[in-house]
Protein backbone atom coordinates (compact mmCIF):
# COMPACT_ATOMS: atom_id res chain seq x y z
CA UNK A 1 0.00 0.00 0.00
CA UNK A 2 3.03 2.41 0.74
CA UNK A 3 4.60 1.63 -2.07
CA UNK A 4 1.37 2.63 -4.64
CA UNK A 5 1.14 5.30 -2.51
CA UNK A 6 4.96 6.70 -3.62
CA UNK A 7 3.91 5.28 -7.45
CA UNK A 8 1.09 7.65 -7.26
CA UNK A 9 3.21 10.40 -5.76
CA UNK A 10 5.99 9.83 -8.52
CA UNK A 11 3.53 9.67 -11.14
CA UNK A 12 1.43 13.17 -10.04
CA UNK A 13 4.95 14.98 -9.79
CA UNK A 14 5.93 14.00 -12.91
CA UNK A 15 2.37 14.72 -14.64
CA UNK A 16 2.73 18.20 -12.77
CA UNK A 17 5.70 19.39 -13.90
CA UNK A 18 4.87 18.46 -17.48
CA UNK A 19 1.62 20.18 -17.06
CA UNK A 20 2.30 23.33 -14.75
CA UNK A 21 3.34 26.24 -17.48
CA UNK A 22 0.09 24.95 -19.59
CA UNK A 23 -1.83 25.17 -16.82
CA UNK A 24 -0.42 28.76 -16.16
CA UNK A 25 -1.23 30.07 -19.39
CA UNK A 26 -4.66 28.79 -19.34
CA UNK A 27 -5.09 30.17 -15.87
CA UNK A 28 -3.71 33.81 -17.42
CA UNK A 29 -5.87 33.86 -20.31
CA UNK A 30 -9.26 32.43 -19.04
CA UNK A 31 -9.18 34.92 -16.48
CA UNK A 32 -6.40 37.17 -16.63
CA UNK A 33 -4.73 36.14 -13.59
CA UNK A 34 -3.07 33.55 -11.67
CA UNK A 35 -4.64 31.86 -8.64
CA UNK A 36 -2.31 30.01 -6.37
CA UNK A 37 -5.76 28.45 -5.02
CA UNK A 38 -6.75 26.59 -7.89
CA UNK A 39 -3.64 25.90 -8.76
CA UNK A 40 -3.17 23.95 -5.52
CA UNK A 41 -6.69 22.58 -6.19
CA UNK A 42 -5.77 21.44 -9.12
CA UNK A 43 -2.64 19.21 -7.99
CA UNK A 44 -4.72 18.02 -5.45
CA UNK A 45 -6.74 16.39 -7.84
CA UNK A 46 -3.74 15.65 -9.88
CA UNK A 47 -2.52 13.24 -6.87
CA UNK A 48 -6.01 12.34 -5.99
CA UNK A 49 -6.24 11.27 -9.63
CA UNK A 50 -3.22 9.27 -9.93
CA UNK A 51 -3.74 7.30 -6.54
CA UNK A 52 -6.88 6.12 -7.37
CA UNK A 53 -5.32 4.73 -11.10
CA UNK A 54 -2.38 3.50 -8.93
CA UNK A 55 -5.05 1.54 -6.17
CA UNK A 56 -6.50 0.03 -8.97
CA UNK A 57 -4.03 -1.33 -11.29
CA UNK A 58 -1.30 -2.11 -9.05
CA UNK A 59 0.42 -4.21 -8.78
CA UNK A 60 0.23 -5.99 -12.04
CA UNK A 61 -0.43 -9.84 -11.83
CA UNK A 62 2.69 -12.23 -12.79
CA UNK A 63 2.32 -15.47 -15.33
CA UNK A 64 2.35 -17.78 -12.06
CA UNK A 65 0.04 -15.87 -10.49
CA UNK A 66 -2.51 -16.19 -13.59
CA UNK A 67 -1.86 -19.95 -13.92
CA UNK A 68 -3.09 -20.96 -10.76
CA UNK A 69 -7.12 -21.03 -10.81
CA UNK A 70 -8.54 -17.78 -8.94
CA UNK A 71 -12.54 -18.19 -7.64
CA UNK A 72 -14.27 -15.12 -6.17
CA UNK A 73 -13.45 -12.47 -8.75
CA UNK A 74 -16.97 -10.97 -9.10
CA UNK A 75 -19.04 -10.33 -6.41
CA UNK A 76 -22.40 -9.20 -6.99
CA UNK A 77 -24.08 -9.07 -3.64
CA UNK A 78 -24.25 -5.87 -2.18
CA UNK A 79 -24.65 -7.44 1.14
CA UNK A 80 -21.74 -9.54 1.09
CA UNK A 81 -19.56 -6.73 3.76
CA UNK A 82 -22.65 -6.95 6.24
CA UNK A 83 -22.61 -10.70 5.71
CA UNK A 84 -19.15 -11.46 6.77
CA UNK A 85 -19.45 -9.36 9.67
CA UNK A 86 -22.15 -11.20 10.96
CA UNK A 87 -20.63 -14.61 10.76
CA UNK A 88 -17.70 -13.58 12.20
CA UNK A 89 -19.53 -12.54 15.07
CA UNK A 90 -21.79 -15.46 15.05
CA UNK A 91 -18.11 -17.90 14.96
CA UNK A 92 -17.82 -16.13 18.43
CA UNK A 93 -15.76 -12.96 17.48
CA UNK A 94 -16.90 -10.08 19.73
CA UNK A 95 -18.15 -6.63 17.79
CA UNK A 96 -15.38 -4.92 18.81
CA UNK A 97 -13.27 -6.82 17.10
CA UNK A 98 -15.71 -7.66 14.02
CA UNK A 99 -15.74 -3.81 14.06
CA UNK A 100 -11.89 -3.80 13.67
CA UNK A 101 -11.13 -6.52 11.26
CA UNK A 102 -10.14 -6.23 8.05
CA UNK A 103 -13.59 -6.75 6.07
CA UNK A 104 -14.72 -3.47 8.37
CA UNK A 105 -11.60 -1.58 7.23
CA UNK A 106 -12.05 -2.35 3.75
CA UNK A 107 -15.33 -1.10 3.96
CA UNK A 108 -14.25 2.09 5.39
CA UNK A 109 -11.35 2.69 3.25
CA UNK A 110 -13.84 2.57 0.38
CA UNK A 111 -16.34 5.13 1.63
CA UNK A 112 -13.31 7.40 2.77
CA UNK A 113 -11.33 7.08 -0.69
CA UNK A 114 -13.91 9.30 -2.31
CA UNK A 115 -14.82 12.07 -0.08
CA UNK A 116 -12.00 13.62 -1.23
CA UNK A 117 -13.45 13.71 -4.84
CA UNK A 118 -16.74 15.34 -3.35
CA UNK A 119 -14.97 18.11 -2.10
CA UNK A 120 -12.82 19.01 -5.09
CA UNK A 121 -15.92 18.78 -7.74
CA UNK A 122 -17.92 20.65 -5.01
CA UNK A 123 -15.16 23.42 -4.73
CA UNK A 124 -13.14 23.30 -8.23
CA UNK A 125 -16.13 23.52 -10.57
CA UNK A 126 -19.36 24.14 -7.89
CA UNK A 127 -21.13 20.71 -9.29
CA UNK A 128 -24.50 20.06 -7.79
CA UNK A 129 -24.45 17.26 -5.17
CA UNK A 130 -26.58 14.72 -7.01
CA UNK A 131 -24.30 15.27 -10.13
CA UNK A 132 -21.39 14.88 -7.63
CA UNK A 133 -22.95 11.69 -6.44
CA UNK A 134 -23.76 10.24 -10.08
CA UNK A 135 -20.07 11.48 -11.13
CA UNK A 136 -18.57 9.11 -8.32
CA UNK A 137 -21.37 6.77 -9.35
CA UNK A 138 -19.58 6.64 -12.96
CA UNK A 139 -15.97 6.58 -11.81
CA UNK A 140 -16.66 3.82 -9.46
CA UNK A 141 -18.30 1.42 -11.66
CA UNK A 142 -15.42 2.19 -14.42
CA UNK A 143 -12.92 1.16 -12.03
CA UNK A 144 -14.92 -2.46 -10.76
CA UNK A 145 -15.14 -2.99 -15.04
CA UNK A 146 -11.49 -2.23 -15.50
CA UNK A 147 -10.78 -4.54 -12.41
CA UNK A 148 -13.83 -7.00 -13.98
CA UNK A 149 -11.84 -7.07 -17.16
CA UNK A 150 -8.48 -7.43 -16.73
CA UNK A 151 -7.95 -3.98 -17.10
CA UNK A 152 -10.10 -3.96 -20.33
CA UNK A 153 -7.80 -7.41 -21.54
CA UNK A 154 -4.71 -5.39 -21.19
CA UNK A 155 -3.25 -7.41 -18.01
CA UNK A 156 -2.43 -11.11 -18.24
CA UNK A 157 -5.57 -12.33 -16.63
CA UNK A 158 -8.49 -10.59 -14.29
CA UNK A 159 -6.69 -10.49 -10.90
CA UNK A 160 -9.03 -7.50 -8.97
CA UNK A 161 -12.14 -8.82 -7.25
CA UNK A 162 -14.94 -6.64 -8.95
CA UNK A 163 -17.59 -6.16 -6.28
CA UNK A 164 -21.09 -4.17 -6.28
CA UNK A 165 -20.78 -3.54 -3.11
CA UNK A 166 -17.86 -1.23 -3.80
CA UNK A 167 -19.57 0.87 -6.14
CA UNK A 168 -22.54 1.77 -3.56
CA UNK A 169 -19.96 2.65 -1.32
CA UNK A 170 -17.96 4.46 -3.35
CA UNK A 171 -20.64 6.54 -4.34
CA UNK A 172 -21.68 6.87 -0.69
CA UNK A 173 -18.45 8.42 -0.33
CA UNK A 174 -18.90 11.12 -3.19
CA UNK A 175 -22.07 11.77 -1.41
CA UNK A 176 -20.90 12.65 2.12
CA UNK A 177 -17.81 14.60 0.57
CA UNK A 178 -20.17 16.64 -1.33
CA UNK A 179 -22.36 17.29 1.68
CA UNK A 180 -18.93 18.19 3.82
CA UNK A 181 -18.24 20.57 0.79
CA UNK A 182 -21.27 22.53 1.52
CA UNK A 183 -20.59 23.05 5.13
CA UNK A 184 -16.78 24.14 4.62
CA UNK A 185 -15.44 27.43 2.93
CA UNK A 186 -14.91 27.09 -0.79
CA UNK A 187 -10.96 27.19 -0.70
CA UNK A 188 -10.56 27.97 -4.45
CA UNK A 189 -11.17 31.10 -5.84
CA UNK A 190 -14.39 31.72 -7.76
CA UNK A 191 -14.31 31.36 -11.31
CA UNK A 192 -17.25 33.92 -11.60
CA UNK A 193 -15.87 36.64 -9.81
CA UNK A 194 -12.02 35.61 -11.91
CA UNK A 195 -14.01 35.67 -15.32
CA UNK A 196 -15.77 39.06 -14.52
CA UNK A 197 -12.52 40.90 -13.39
CA UNK A 198 -10.42 39.89 -16.70
CA UNK A 199 -10.75 42.70 -18.57
CA UNK A 200 -9.61 44.69 -15.34
CA UNK A 201 -6.27 45.73 -15.04
CA UNK A 202 -4.04 44.89 -12.06
CA UNK A 203 -0.80 45.52 -10.16
CA UNK A 204 2.49 44.14 -12.11
CA UNK A 205 3.93 41.93 -9.49
CA UNK A 206 6.91 39.45 -9.29
CA UNK A 207 4.76 36.70 -10.03
CA UNK A 208 3.62 38.24 -12.60
CA UNK A 209 6.82 38.80 -13.94
CA UNK A 210 8.75 35.70 -12.99
CA UNK A 211 5.82 33.75 -15.23
CA UNK A 212 6.29 35.67 -18.10
CA UNK A 213 9.88 35.20 -18.15
CA UNK A 214 9.47 31.43 -17.74
CA UNK A 215 6.70 31.33 -20.55
CA UNK A 216 9.74 33.22 -22.90
CA UNK A 217 12.03 30.52 -21.96
CA UNK A 218 9.59 27.67 -22.83
CA UNK A 219 8.91 29.40 -25.96
CA UNK A 220 12.59 29.35 -26.92
CA UNK A 221 13.01 25.67 -25.99
CA UNK A 222 9.54 24.94 -27.82
CA UNK A 223 10.75 26.35 -31.09
CA UNK A 224 14.50 25.24 -31.03
CA UNK A 225 13.33 21.54 -30.17
CA UNK A 226 10.93 22.12 -33.18
CA UNK A 227 13.25 23.06 -35.57
CA UNK A 228 15.86 20.73 -34.23
CA UNK A 229 13.41 17.86 -35.17
CA UNK A 230 11.65 19.05 -38.31
CA UNK A 231 15.22 19.92 -39.80
CA UNK A 232 16.66 15.84 -38.44
CA UNK A 233 13.49 14.23 -39.86
CA UNK A 234 14.21 16.14 -43.13
CA UNK A 235 17.56 14.74 -43.23
CA UNK A 236 17.40 11.20 -42.14
CA UNK A 237 14.48 11.18 -44.87
CA UNK A 238 16.12 12.57 -48.02
CA UNK A 239 20.29 12.28 -46.63
CA UNK A 240 19.72 9.02 -44.59
CA UNK A 241 22.25 7.35 -42.99
CA UNK A 242 25.62 5.62 -44.72
CA UNK A 243 26.55 2.29 -43.09
CA UNK A 244 29.09 2.53 -40.14
CA UNK A 245 29.00 6.27 -40.30
CA UNK A 246 27.05 8.64 -38.36
CA UNK A 247 30.18 11.49 -38.39
CA UNK A 248 28.18 13.53 -41.17
CA UNK A 249 24.34 12.66 -39.25
CA UNK A 250 26.49 14.03 -35.94
CA UNK A 251 27.65 16.69 -37.60
CA UNK A 252 24.34 17.85 -39.44
CA UNK A 253 22.86 17.58 -35.62
CA UNK A 254 25.26 20.24 -34.48
CA UNK A 255 24.04 22.61 -36.99
CA UNK A 256 20.21 21.70 -36.52
CA UNK A 257 20.39 22.44 -32.65
CA UNK A 258 22.84 25.91 -33.84
CA UNK A 259 20.20 26.63 -36.32
CA UNK A 260 17.22 25.91 -33.70
CA UNK A 261 18.96 28.00 -31.46
CA UNK A 262 18.43 31.21 -33.85
CA UNK A 263 15.26 30.58 -34.35
CA UNK A 264 14.31 30.03 -30.93
CA UNK A 265 15.88 33.89 -30.77
CA UNK A 266 14.64 35.33 -33.31
CA UNK A 267 10.89 34.47 -32.54
CA UNK A 268 11.61 35.96 -28.81
CA UNK A 269 13.24 39.41 -30.49
CA UNK A 270 10.89 39.68 -33.14
CA UNK A 271 7.90 39.41 -30.84
CA UNK A 272 9.26 41.98 -28.89
CA UNK A 273 9.97 44.73 -31.19
CA UNK A 274 6.49 44.99 -32.45
CA UNK A 275 3.06 45.73 -31.35
CA UNK A 276 3.62 46.76 -27.91
CA UNK A 277 6.79 45.64 -27.87
CA UNK A 278 6.23 43.37 -25.17
CA UNK A 279 7.90 39.43 -25.36
CA UNK A 280 5.80 36.85 -25.88
CA UNK A 281 5.76 35.89 -22.08
CA UNK A 282 5.07 39.52 -21.42
CA UNK A 283 1.95 39.20 -23.70
CA UNK A 284 1.07 36.30 -21.96
CA UNK A 285 0.89 38.03 -18.05
CA UNK A 286 -0.78 40.85 -20.30
CA UNK A 287 2.24 43.13 -19.42
CA UNK A 288 3.47 45.76 -21.71
CA UNK A 289 6.88 48.09 -21.99
CA UNK A 290 6.10 52.15 -21.65
CA UNK A 291 8.57 54.20 -23.35
CA UNK A 292 9.99 54.87 -26.11
CA UNK A 293 10.87 52.51 -29.37
CA UNK A 294 14.60 52.27 -29.10
CA UNK A 295 14.61 52.05 -25.46
CA UNK A 296 12.13 49.01 -26.37
CA UNK A 297 14.57 47.57 -29.08
CA UNK A 298 17.33 47.96 -27.10
CA UNK A 299 15.52 46.02 -23.77
CA UNK A 300 14.35 43.04 -26.75
CA UNK A 301 18.02 42.86 -26.96
CA UNK A 302 19.65 43.02 -23.18
CA UNK A 303 18.18 39.55 -22.00
CA UNK A 304 17.99 37.38 -24.70
CA UNK A 305 20.33 39.03 -26.31
CA UNK A 306 23.96 38.87 -23.63
CA UNK A 307 22.47 34.99 -23.06
CA UNK A 308 22.72 34.21 -26.78
CA UNK A 309 25.97 36.00 -27.01
CA UNK A 310 27.22 33.93 -24.60
CA UNK A 311 26.03 30.85 -25.73
CA UNK A 312 27.42 31.44 -29.18
CA UNK A 313 30.99 33.28 -29.23
CA UNK A 314 32.38 32.68 -25.49
CA UNK A 315 34.03 29.42 -24.76
CA UNK A 316 32.02 27.36 -21.87
CA UNK A 317 29.00 29.89 -22.66
CA UNK A 318 25.94 27.82 -21.77
CA UNK A 319 27.14 28.48 -17.96
CA UNK A 320 27.13 31.94 -18.35
CA UNK A 321 24.22 32.34 -20.27
CA UNK A 322 22.33 30.31 -17.38
CA UNK A 323 23.97 32.55 -14.96
CA UNK A 324 23.08 35.94 -17.27
CA UNK A 325 19.02 34.52 -17.23
CA UNK A 326 19.19 33.69 -13.36
CA UNK A 327 20.79 37.16 -12.31
CA UNK A 328 17.77 38.58 -14.51
CA UNK A 329 15.35 36.26 -12.51
CA UNK A 330 17.00 37.28 -8.95
CA UNK A 331 17.14 41.33 -9.92
CA UNK A 332 13.26 41.19 -10.06
CA UNK A 333 13.23 40.57 -6.53
CA UNK A 334 14.73 44.07 -5.74
CA UNK A 335 13.22 45.79 -8.79
CA UNK A 336 10.26 44.42 -10.20
CA UNK A 337 10.83 46.24 -13.53
CA UNK A 338 13.41 43.73 -13.79
CA UNK A 339 17.15 44.28 -15.23
CA UNK A 340 16.18 45.02 -19.40
CA UNK A 341 13.93 47.50 -17.95
CA UNK A 342 16.10 48.88 -15.56
CA UNK A 343 19.13 49.18 -17.82
CA UNK A 344 17.09 50.48 -20.86
CA UNK A 345 15.37 53.01 -18.67
CA UNK A 346 11.84 51.73 -19.31
CA UNK A 347 8.59 51.26 -17.10
CA UNK A 348 6.45 48.18 -17.50
CA UNK A 349 2.52 48.48 -17.16
CA UNK A 350 -0.42 46.35 -17.45
CA UNK A 351 -1.86 45.80 -20.52
CA UNK A 352 -5.31 46.42 -20.12
CA UNK A 353 -4.89 49.28 -18.29
CA UNK A 354 -6.75 52.64 -19.88
CA UNK A 355 -3.97 55.25 -17.85
CA UNK A 356 -0.88 53.12 -17.70
CA UNK A 357 0.35 55.79 -15.11
CA UNK A 358 -1.56 54.44 -12.32
CA UNK A 359 -0.29 50.62 -13.00
CA UNK A 360 3.03 51.32 -14.50
CA UNK A 361 6.08 50.17 -12.32
CA UNK A 362 8.77 52.58 -11.30
CA UNK A 363 10.82 50.67 -9.18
Amino acid sequence: MVQQGLQALLVAAIIAVICFVPYLVYQYRRYGQFSASRLIWMAVLLVYGTALLTYTLAPLPTPAWCAQPHAGLLELDPTLYFRNMWQMHAAGQSWSSVLTSWTMLQMVLNFLLFIPLGIILRHLWKVGVWLTTLVGFCISLFIELTQLTGNWFTALCQYRVADISDVIINTAGALFGAAIALLIPRLAADTDVMEAAKALAKPVTRGRRWAGMLFDVVTFGLVMFSVDVVLTIGYLIFAGLPDGDRTGAAAAGGIFRLIGEICGFAVLVIASLVGSGASIGQRLVYLKPVGKRPGRVLRALVTQGVAVALLFWVPGGAFYAVLWLAAAVIFVIFRVRGLSFTLTGCDLADARSQDPDNLTVHT
